[in-house]
């Protein structure tokens, strides 16, 4: 008897550290090719996102779905670090955590990670595997922070 594959769930958590942030994860047309390829998708809502529902619901209604809850999710994507109130207990999370230089406002976030048993990808941390002279891979700055503010100030 063939064991049949589940397919992935991703997650796409609304971000809620400040209240005026718009970014997402991935965008509708990366949930698009990725849905198309089997992927499935829980976006949760946001009205102030720089993308509508609307564009992610259109994305293919199927493997895209707007929901509040995303516990259903294997992995749970952002961009800023989640709330401790808002882990969920043996999933996995991809985020900036800000805390692998000791930030010591975030280390009650790294303990609860632990205590919760998340496996957490922090984007500060995936390099390339240059033996020597790693380099980060993925890298906001100034311009994210433009971007992440850019409706709330001007």
């Amino acid at each position: 008897m063939e064991e049949t594959k589940k397919a992935a769930i991703i997650g796409i958590r609304r971000e809620n550290k400040n209240k005026w942030e718009r970014r997402v994860a991935v965008i509708p047309q990366d949930c698009k090719k990725l849905a198309d390829s089997g992927v499935q998708f829980i976006i949760q809502p946001s009205n102030i996102r720089c993308f509508t529902q609307k564009q992610f619901e259109d994305c293919s209604s199927n493997k895209v779905m707007l929901k509040e809850n995303i516990e259903e999710a294997d992995v749970i994507i952002g961009i800023k670090e989640v709330p401790i109130d808002l882990l969920i207990p043996n999933k996995t999370f991809l985020m900036f955590s800000h805390t692998i230089k000791g930030q010591p406002y975030n280390m009650p976030l790294l303990k609860k990670v632990l205590d919760l048993k998340i496996r957490l990808v922090d984007y500060e941390l995936i390099k390339d595997l240059h033996p020597t002279d790693s380099q980060r891979l993925v890298a906001f700055g100034r311009f994210a922070g433009i971007a992440g503010s850019k409706f709330y100030f001007f």
